[in-house]
């Protein structure tokens, strides 16, 4: 295992994906990981305005760095082992893009286990990493 990415979100199931992670990084001593926040961008649309999408831009770039400092703060026994990265765009696309761009071997990710009927409404990002992603794929629940 050379290196693993770690889809983070501040959501509980992640944290407990991050969990997971740190017990991989214990096991392979000389791997890396790679923590990927997907910022969705907010754009304006009839029912929002500008402004409301510039606050909702600056809130995603606070809870990027809530993440990053939460995960240099949970992850500092591995040092430069670990490294965050801020990604735009779809979250499940731009996690498997991450992944293949890093050369990463392994996916983790929480699934915050939404029914059958969610997922065929409004989809969920670790299903469809599932079905993109080249690498191998670990879903904490």
């Amino acid at each position: 295992m050379k290196h693993i990415v770690w889809a983070v979100d501040g959501s509980d199931c992640a944290w407990r994906a991050g969990d997971m992670a740190a017990e991989c990084l214990d096991k392979w001593p000389e791997a890396r990981l790679t923590a990927v926040f997907v910022h969705v961008p907010a754009v304006p649309t009839s029912e929002w305005t500008a402004e409301y999408a510039v606050q909702m831009e600056r809130e995603a770039e606070k809870l990027a760095g809530e993440l990053r400092g939460e995960i240099e703060r949970r992850f500092a026994a591995f040092g430069p082992r670990v490294a965050f990265r801020v990604e735009h765009g779809a979250p499940a696309e731009r996690i498997v893009h991450a992944a293949d761009e890093l050369g990463a071997d392994l996916i983790v990710l929480g699934s915050h286990g939404k029914s059958a009927v969610d997922r065929l409404l409004i989809g969920s990002v670790s299903t469809a990493v599932l079905h993109r992603a080249k690498q191998a794929v670990l879903v904490v629940r």
